[in-house]
C-alpha cells in the first residue's frame, strides 16, 4: 500500500472516531511504522502553532531574542508531541496493555489533527485581527472537552480498557502537557 493510501486511510478512520465508529481501526496501520508515520500530524499542525507562538513575540516583554526565543518554541513543540507517548510506554506496561501501545498512540495522534486545524486556525486568525481574542476562550474550553470526549474513546477501544481509566489518561495527558508548557515558558 502506498503512503498515500496509508495517509487517506489514517483520514478515514480519523473521521470515524469523531463518530464513535470501532470501525475506525480497521483503518490505521498499528506498526512501528505507522506509529512514526502518524507524527505527520505534528509536522501539519506546526506552522500554525509555531507561527501563532512567533507571532505573539514581543521583545519588550519576553527576555529571549527571537532567535533563542523561536528554538526554544521549537523544542517546546516536539516535547509536546513526544512527551506524552514515551510516557505510556510505561503506563502502558504499568497497566499491562503494552502490546496495545500502538492500537493507541497511532489513532490518538491523528484525531489531534481535526481539533489542532480549528484551534490553531483560528488562533492565526485571531492573531491577524480577523477573528475578535474573545472567541479564543469559548473555543479552548469547547477543544478541552471535545479532547476529552475523543480522547477518552480513542484511549478506551485502543488500549481494550475501562471508560474512567481512559479518561485519567487524558487527564494525564493533559496535565503533561501543561506541566512541560509551563516549565519551558520559564526559560
Amino acid at each position: 500500500m502506498t503512503w498515500t493510501r496509508r495517509v487517506a486511510g489514517a483520514l478515514h478512520g480519523t473521521g470515524l472516531i469523531y463518530r464513535f465508529d470501532e470501525r475506525a481501526w480497521a483503518y490505521f496501520d498499528f506498526s512501528a511504522r505507522g506509529f512514526w508515520n502518524a507524527y505527520i500530524v505534528a509536522v501539519i499542525l506546526a506552522p500554525l502553532q509555531l507561527g501563532h507562538r512567533l507571532l505573539i513575540f514581543d521583545p519588550e516583554k519576553d527576555t529571549l531574542g527571537f532567535v533563542p526565543y523561536a528554538i526554544v518554541e521549537v523544542l517546546s513543540y516536539i516535547v509536546t508531541w513526544t512527551l506524552f507517548p514515551f510516557v505510556m510506554l510505561y503506563i502502558g506496561r504499568l497497566l499491562g496493555r503494552l502490546p496495545r501501545f500502538f492500537f493507541y498512540m497511532v489513532p490518538y495522534l491523528w484525531m489531534q489533527l481535526p481539533m489542532g486545524l480549528v484551534l490553531f486556525g483560528a488562533q492565526i486568525l485571531v492573531d491577524f485581527g480577523f477573528l475578535p481574542a474573545e472567541m479564543m476562550d469559548p473555543l479552548n474550553l469547547g477543544m478541552i472537552a471535545a479532547y476529552a470526549i475523543y480522547g477518552t474513546f480513542v484511549a478506551g477501544m485502543g488500549l481494550q480498557i475501562a471508560t474512567g481509566t481512559a479518561l485519567a489518561l487524558v487527564v494525564l495527558d493533559y496535565v503533561l502537557g501543561m506541566l512541560a508548557f509551563q516549565i519551558i515558558s520559564q526559560i
